[in-house]
């Protein structure tokens, strides 16, 4: 005869009374029934989640790759909208049509000069050579500025405002006036692709259209637009691509303050 009842006793060392307790056959075979569907469950919902939490952390990283690739894709079509608009503007200040692609006949080799209508012009003297200011570099190339989230496509140099700033090459000014986020500002055409951009000016001294020599004064340093304090903001372009000024003005290198924190 199968048993009704199962006695549970537990003894304790002290020799104090024991304790008993009484589970029916019923009862024990519930508990175990329930611990079997229990871990059933438990082992099911991980056979079923595990997977899917792999997948989920593959879903996210990939996600991740994304959203980094867009954002990269959107600066570049933020930087792809500024060459377009400065080529507007430089298209609406010298005329509709520009042949910068026809290279005139060099007559010195040794000075690259060429013959426009009488004159000799040397594209030597029209390569960014000349640094514009003296000063400390706050801000270099290819990174976000204090107040301006895009990238930043030039230096900073602090100067005392007033400070007379100096044409890196010659050339003629395609751009004269005001914007918001560079204040007055002052963008020369030099010839062979090169651009140089002169921001936050205190004032400009040239006008639209207006010849500069290399060397010439041409605005003073100041405080314009979304500016921190005094400062210039320059910036070479060539053939409608950002250069760092640092390859054609290294002297900035020894007042570079930016490279104290690398």
């Amino acid at each position: 005869m199968k048993p009704e009842k199962y006695t549970i006793m537990f003894i304790p060392d002290d020799e104090s009374s024991s304790k008993s307790y009484h589970l029916s056959k019923t009862a024990i075979q519930t508990v175990f029934f329930s611990v079997i569907v229990l871990l059933t469950c438990v082992f099911g919902v991980l056979f079923y989640y595990v997977p899917k939490m792999a997948d989920y952390t593959e879903i996210k990283d990939r996600h991740d790759q994304f959203a980094t690739e867009r954002l990269k894709v959107l600066e570049l079509t933020r930087d792809l909208e500024r060459m377009k608009q400065m080529d507007k503007l430089i298209r609406h200040s010298l005329g509709s049509k520009l042949d910068f692609d026809d290279r005139p006949v060099v007559f010195d080799s040794i000075t690259n000069a060429v013959s426009t209508g009488g004159n000799l012009v040397s594209f030597i003297e029209n390569i960014p050579s000349i640094a514009p200011i003296q000063g400390f570099v706050t801000q270099r190339s290819g990174k976000p500025g204090l107040f301006i989230s895009e990238t930043h496509h030039g230096i900073d140099i602090v100067a005392k405002e007033g400070e007379p700033i100096l044409a890196a090459a010659s050339g003629v000014v395609v751009y004269s006036g005001w914007n918001y986020e560079f204040g007055n500002m002052l963008i020369l055409y030099h010839g062979d692709d090169y651009f140089t951009h002169y921001g936050h000016n205190q004032q400009n001294f040239k006008k639209q259209l207006d010849p500069v020599t290399r060397g010439e004064v041409i605005g003073l340093v100041g405080n314009t637009g979304v500016s921190s304090g005094p400062h210039l903001h320059f910036e070479v372009w060539q053939e409608f691509v950002a250069m760092d000024p640092l390859i054609y003005f290294p002297e900035y290198r020894a007042t570079d303050l930016t490279s104290l924190h690398e």
